[in-house]
């Protein structure tokens, strides 16, 4: 059984709890956050450990780690930690959770994580530092970037490209052969038809309030 640390202390964190004790794989011994945010996030029963002691407390040799972070600032937060928990000889662990399903032949990349439901395709790529979520599709011989967020239901058609640091949210879909840029936002049910630049948004346009009442609508279009 792999004794694991937890990178993250707060909600991203504390789903990956749940599905690691559920892991015969793993211990979650403690978890690791930068000095003045221990007590700023609450996991059951799961001691945080600054980061400044956690060599005294958890040598690189003893344990390895998970990344558990959300996606602040494009994700800059969370490859930050990585590359310092690199710098200091821990290993990361590559999660891939017993209900994913992966079928590529690439390794999946260090640190990444691949959550219940997913499918990565025959020749798929996904770099270092990823989250990949539930349900989310990266289909054949796609790549996606170091340190990017695909929320679930997303989906990467084949031979797409998802450039490092970017969030793919909710249902969005990136359609066959499209490059999407580095530190992009491509909000939930986003359809994105042609490439796109670096560090640029795409949102789809919101559901508006038709003048029917549900009642109405209901009456004379059906659901």
């Amino acid at each position: 059984m792999k004794k694991i640390i937890l990178a993250g202390n707060a909600i991203t964190a504390d789903i990956l709890l749940f599905y690691l004790r559920q892991d015969s794989r793993y211990q979650i011994v403690a978890a690791t956050v930068d000095d003045g945010f221990e007590a700023a996030g609450n996991i059951d029963e799961v001691p945080s450990i600054p980061l400044s002691r956690l060599a005294s407390e958890f040598a690189p040799g003893e344990v390895l780690i998970i990344m558990a972070m959300g996606y602040n600032d494009l994700n800059r937060d969370r490859a930050s930690l990585f590359e310092r928990l690199r710098a200091k000889g821990y290993a990361l662990e590559s999660y891939i959770h017993p209900d994913a399903r992966v079928y590529s032949v690439n390794p999946i990349g260090e640190g990444s994580i691949i959550l219940p439901g997913a499918v990565v395709e025959p020749h798929a790529q996904v770099g270092a530092n990823t989250m990949v979520w539930c349900n989310a599709t990266l289909a054949h011989h796609c790549k996606v970037g170091d340190n990017a967020w695909i929320a679930s239901g997303a989906v990467i058609s084949g031979q797409a490209v998802i450039g490092a640091n970017t969030f793919l949210g909710v249902n969005a879909t990136v359609v066959n052969k499209v490059s999407v840029g580095d530190f992009n936002v491509v909000g939930g049910g986003a359809l994105i038809t042609k490439d796109t630049k670096a560090n640029t948004v795409h949102l789809a346009r919101s559901a508006e309030e038709l003048r029917y009442s549900a009642d109405d609508y209901v009456k004379f279009f059906g659901v």
